[in-house]
């Protein structure tokens, strides 16, 4: 009797997985056939300054950097206005004293955002990061929601704790942000929003993100946070993530999308 019923709660939920696992794989190669020719109608500019020696240095002792000035004016509000366009994307999330804000999750950001697309899968930008970091980085893999979102603080109270990006791929994994717009109450300074960088005895770095900035680190190595958004302020983000080695275990990526859900809800568990 017990295996009957086993049997038949069995086969028609690992059939439904297998057709859900299908789909999903079909929609991540129809997203990789259609990224070229995407990308290609976009027009994308970066004003990058050549990293330093001394930066390249500072971030081989410690993996933090800022980069002022990144893309071009024409870009940065090009990239705005479409998220502002497509604010309806957004999925709110908060976990009790950890996290509070919006995020537009990778996959909407392939069908709705061409230009945060572009600007992500840029080899402009790719090949200046890993001249800075020392080794090649690439795009992570189209099944993580993470690879590119939009983080967006619209609300008072929006933040999140002390953490570190725990790194489920093979090789190095790193995060980059550029904030889009980083506005206070009153729109003549930033947010009191602040990127914060945890440090032995208790003296915390405090990185600017201020608009068309660029925050390259190794989230793996460097625990930060982000203090809360106040009354009237607003903090839109592209977020991306790189890593020398994009591979990822079974155990690993499972691991992931369980981690995710804090993002992107639990949907992240199938997506």
């Amino acid at each position: 009797m017990w295996w009957t019923l086993l049997t038949a709660v069995a086969v028609p939920t690992t059939g439904c997985l297998a057709w859900h696992r299908w789909n999903r794989v079909q929609l991540y190669r129809r997203l990789a056939s259609e990224r070229t020719s995407l990308i290609a109608r976009q027009h994308v500019g970066f004003d990058l300054p050549s990293p330093a020696e001394s930066t390249r240095e500072a971030f081989a002792r410690e993996p933090i950097a800022r980069i002022d000035r990144v893309l071009t004016e024409e870009t940065r509000q090009a990239a705005l206005a479409e998220c502002a366009q497509h604010r309806s994307l957004i999925e709110r999330s908060y976990v009790p004293g950890h996290k509070k804000g919006g995020t537009i999750c990778y996959e909407r950001v392939h069908r709705h955002l061409p230009i945060c697309l572009s600007i992500y899968h840029s080899r402009v930008l790719q090949d200046y990061l890993s001249d800075l970091i020392g080794s090649e980085v690439r795009p992570t893999g189209d099944h993580d929601q993470s690879s590119c979102s939009v983080l967006m603080y619209t609300e008072a109270g929006d933040h999140i704790g002390w953490h570190y990006d725990h790194n489920f791929y093979r090789g190095r994994h790193f995060t980059v942000l550029i904030p889009l717009i980083n506005r206070s109450a009153a729109g003549d300074d930033v947010s009191q929003s602040l990127l914060k960088q945890q440090r032995p005895g208790n003296e915390d770095a405090v990185f600017s993100t201020a608009a068309n900035s660029l925050i390259l680190f190794e989230g793996a190595r460097i625990r930060h946070c982000a203090t809360p958004l106040g009354d009237g302020e607003l903090r839109i983000m592209l977020s991306m993530t790189y890593a020398t080695d994009s591979r990822i275990r079974l155990s690993h990526e499972i691991a992931r999308r369980i981690k995710d859900t804090a993002f992107f809800g639990v949907r992240a568990l199938w997506d």
